[in-house]
């Protein structure tokens, strides 16, 4: 009985999942506020999120098509996660372009978010997930006068990218 009981227990210990993950949090400087912003418009919507398994890095070997790459679209938190930023393409031309990026990547690695092509009815992108596009709530590049600064758009994709149900805006109807 008592070799029954010690085969049970070897059997049951070498089935069990070992999990050996160990996060590493390594985000250059340049990016810091970026992730703390993400953090912070997050819990500002009820999602309190601790990244203590995110890498941030230029990337070498990414393809001249992609701006940036995230390693996984999950939002299991024992995974760790990398966003690799092309080191040869620097698609962004200000912090607001950049910010969308970095959402966009977090979207994916730490919401488990999809692209998503829906359109809002009027024709825009219904949300920051929408695949190559950083300029969707951003100043103009070269602005003449304010007509084409899209910085009021900001809060409802940051509150779409967070919560997808999120009411079509007034601007997009």
């Amino acid at each position: 009985m008592l070799k029954k009981i010690l085969i049970a227990c070897i059997i049951i210990a070498g089935c069990q999942k070992k999990n050996n993950f160990s996060p590493v949090y390594k985000v250059p400087a340049e990016f810091e506020s970026y992730v703390k912003s993400f953090t912070t418009e997050a819990q500002a919507r009820g999602h309190y999120i601790n990244l203590n398994n995110l890498i941030i890095q230029y990337d070498s070997s990414l393809s001249l098509q992609y701006c940036a790459k995230s390693n996984v679209i999950s939002s299991q938190i024992d995974v760790q996660k990398i966003i690799s930023l092309n080191a040869w393409l620097k698609c962004w031309q200000n912090d607001t372009q950049l910010e969308t990026l970095i959402f966009h990547e977090l979207g994916h690695c730490i919401l488990g978010r999809e692209h998503d092509v829906s359109l809002l009815p009027k024709g825009d992108p219904k949300t920051i997930m929408y695949p190559g596009d950083i300029t969707l709530y951003s100043p103009c590049v070269y602005a003449i006068g304010d007509s084409c600064n899209r910085a009021y758009r900001r809060a409802y994709y940051i509150d779409e990218l967070f919560d997808p149900s999120t009411p079509v805006p007034d601007w997009g109807k």
